[in-house]
């Protein structure tokens, strides 16, 4: 019986401490930080979050963290962006310079959404720590970008 009883608090804690990753934020540790007011989603198993401004569901912030390296071009292949977005065709693309001496990936694109409307995606990637973080700001190309939403693309940095 005691057995049972040790059997049954260690699942539990397992799984106690099992949720607790479950909703992880991926920015847990950065200085990256969405627009006040933005809505955040649940973290999904530390790999993935978005944000979202309160007033206008068709802005979106999402930060990425993938556990291997990967390049900017993953993320835009067709197979990736399956029905989420379409045609899209990358306008800039830049090795740039984020928090001082963190080298990053810059790319602006531009797409369509499943919606259909025409959208304007900027992406910052960043290699930290062994993982490649993608900070996306997607939005339709008739709403003005938000300055805190492209500051927090550039702030992907470990806090000090």
């Amino acid at each position: 019986m005691r057995s049972r009883l040790r059997v049954a608090l260690v699942a539990m804690l397992a799984v106690t401490v099992g949720a607790c990753g479950l909703q992880a934020s991926p920015a847990d540790g950065l200085r990256f930080a969405a627009p006040s007011g933005w809505r955040a989603s649940p973290g999904i198993l530390g790999y993935m979050q978005f944000w979202r401004p309160p007033s206008d569901d068709r802005e979106v912030l999402l930060l990425f963290k993938s556990p291997r390296p990967m390049q900017t071009n993953d993320i835009f292949s067709n197979s990736n962006l399956q029905d989420t977005m379409k045609d899209v065709t990358i306008v800039t693309q830049q090795t740039i310079k984020i928090c001082g001496t963190q080298p990053a990936k810059y790319v602006q694109a531009r797409g369509s959404s499943s919606q259909g409307g025409p959208i304007d995606i900027e992406t910052v990637a960043a290699m930290i720590a062994g993982s490649t973080y993608f900070a996306v700001y997607l939005r339709p190309i008739a709403v003005r970008p938000n300055p805190i939403a492209l500051a927090a693309l550039r702030e992907v940095c470990p806090k000090p």
